[in-house]
């Protein structure tokens, strides 16, 4: 694999982490606009936005497990598309029931993307610049929450909520199909290394 590609490949996560830092916050933006769509009160709009964090975080673990045994390219690959597939949802759904499913599909999803990240760092860069990447990745990752600020609110008025939603998970779906063919799993003279 090519140095370049190992760049794009590095890109994409670090796309599809931005959009993970994008759904943590996004409900605060929309918070009116979910209450007044579900017609629900405060303890279930602070549920629908915490079942994200709830599943994110009990996938930590199998997340490690799998990104050691199945690799970067693979994890990014479905986790992008259950991530994409569960905004999708939640921009399309009726009923808070299904927004609540969206968001928890979506909290699957976004769930393998920092660990596939610094697996992916390890494994296609040189151990000095192991720091250093991560701490840019993190960088252009967070920019996912300012995204889900201002940026969010002003979308939501130009398009509406569940198109902005809908977006993206069509975006989601993307970065899924571009880590399949992108995303390496072990560059070719790199020594399999745990994230």
């Amino acid at each position: 694999m090519t140095r370049g590609a190992i760049h794009l490949g590095l890109g994409i996560a670090i796309a599809a982490y931005l959009l993970s830092f994008f759904h943590r916050v996004a409900p605060a933006a929309i918070s009116g606009d979910l209450q007044s769509t579900f017609a629900i009160g405060g303890a279930q709009l602070g549920t629908l936005a915490a079942t994200y964090f709830y599943v994110y975080t009990l996938m930590q673990i199998p997340t490690g497990v799998l990104a050691d045994t199945l690799g970067p390219r693979r994890i990014l690959f479905w986790g992008g598309l259950v991530a994409g597939v569960g905004a999708i949802l939640f921009g399309l759904a009726p009923t808070f029931e299904l927004a609540f499913a969206g968001r928890t599909l979506v909290g699957l999803g976004v769930s393998v993307t920092f660990i596939a990240m610094l697996k992916l760092i390890a494994l296609g860069f040189d151990e000095k610049r192991f720091a250093t990447l991560v701490g840019f990745s993190m960088l252009i990752g967070n920019f996912g929450s300012i995204l889900a600020g201002a940026p969010l609110a002003w979308a939501t008025q130009a398009a509406g909520w569940r198109q902005v939603f809908v977006f993206v998970g069509i975006l989601s779906l993307v970065f899924a199909v571009g880590s399949r063919f992108w995303v390496p799993d072990t560059p070719a003279g790199k020594v399999d290394r745990t994230a």
